[in-house]
């Protein structure tokens, strides 16, 4: 080919790809071309064990949300949120979900940890004391005198005396039993404890699938008894925010996709986390999980504002209360807690 005859060639390409350009940017896309780059690595800390009320992630996982982020992400489950956020301060996690309260107690106890919350996923704080109708407890001054399985690890556990203190319960008025997570139903169902600490959409589907009614189950909330605070939120280590800003960022933004998504396709959630959890029951997860999106995720709040809306009066107020009942001092403002520099734009968040 001749100098002349490249340099045509060259000129028509221009041209063709400029006009090919403008076509697009009239039609709404933008071509990017491709960087091709190495996926980054990371280890996720999961707010409990593996079952439908996680399912989103591994939903996310299959559908290739993550990978599109340029993410190669391990899940691993937990004995529950204090577990979580232990990992991502010790290191040994970068990343990870847990309960908001727990996020707030551990920085008052380790205000060099840095965590903090990037998004709020549970828009609702599922905590509860859960007794059986043959002996309610339908007040938190009927468990005065009673008998409640705690697990040590549960946010729901760690939580209860700062919600006793605002109602001038003293503790010690309250005989608790600490009890391994996996027995805690059986315990109850045997009426070797008279309630027990939990996450309503875990204890739930856990004492249905023993064979529990469920209108032989009663909640006693703590959101009802004064505790605004969110539920699970995405967390990440002082590390990843300080030097991986981007990386949080498209955490952040796959984490919400998986959750916006995962809410079209619940059976196909629960497909994907039995794929890794061969014994659970898709039926039982199934149920936790439609309940979990209905009863936490969607309110009114999150339909209106989507995922991860949340006020700094909201979670001051939360802050206020932990910190003046579990004795933190000084007390935290938000920012010591919630950065939301890392929010997927609100377009990411918004449920269908």
């Amino acid at each position: 080919m001749t100098s002349e005859t490249t340099a045509v060639a060259q000129g028509l390409s221009r041209r063709t790809l400029l006009k090919a350009g403008a076509a697009l940017g009239a039609a709404g896309f933008i071509a990017m071309p491709h960087v091709a780059r190495a996926a980054d690595n990371v280890r996720f800390a999961l707010e409990f064990r593996i079952y439908g009320g996680n399912a989103p992630f591994f939903y996310g996982v299959e559908k290739g949300y993550f990978k599109d982020a340029g993410i190669d992400i391990q899940l691993d489950g937990s004995a529950g949120s204090g577990e979580a956020v232990r990992r991502i301060a010790a290191g040994t996690h970068e990343f990870g979900t847990a309960d908001y309260a727990s996020i707030i107690e551990f920085v008052g106890r380790n205000p060099t940890s840095g965590m903090k919350a990037n998004m709020t996923v549970f828009d609702n704080f599922p905590a509860v004391v859960l007794s059986l109708k043959r002996k309610p407890l339908r007040t938190l001054e009927a468990l005065v005198g009673a008998k409640i399985g705690v697990a040590a690890s549960s946010a729901a556990t760690r939580i209860l005396p700062a919600l006793l203190k605002a109602h001038k319960i003293q503790p010690e008025q309250i005989q608790f039993v600490n009890i391994d997570v996996k027995l805690r139903d059986t315990m109850l169902l045997k009426g070797e404890v008279d309630a027990v600490i939990a996450f309503d959409y875990t204890a739930i589907f856990n004492l249905m699938e023993s064979g529990v009614n469920r209108d032989d189950i009663v909640l006693l909330y703590y959101s009802q008894n004064g505790f605004p605070s969110p539920g699970n939120a995405l967390v990440s280590s002082k590390a990843a925010m300080e030097t991986k800003p981007d990386l949080v960022k498209r955490l952040a933004e796959a984490t919400a996709r998986c959750w916006v998504e995962g809410n079209k396709d619940r059976e196909g959630c629960i497909a994907s986390v039995v794929k890794r959890e061969r014994l659970l029951d898709a039926k039982t997860e199934l149920a936790r999980l439609s309940f979990l999106y209905d009863t936490h995720v969607l309110t009114e709040n999150v339909k209106k504002n989507g995922l991860g809306a949340v006020t700094d009066e909201r979670l001051q107020a939360t802050q206020d209360i932990l910190c003046e009942s579990l004795d933190i001092t000084p007390r935290l403002m938000v920012p010591s807690c919630y950065d939301p520099r890392f929010l997927p734009p609100i377009a990411s968040r918004r449920f269908s």
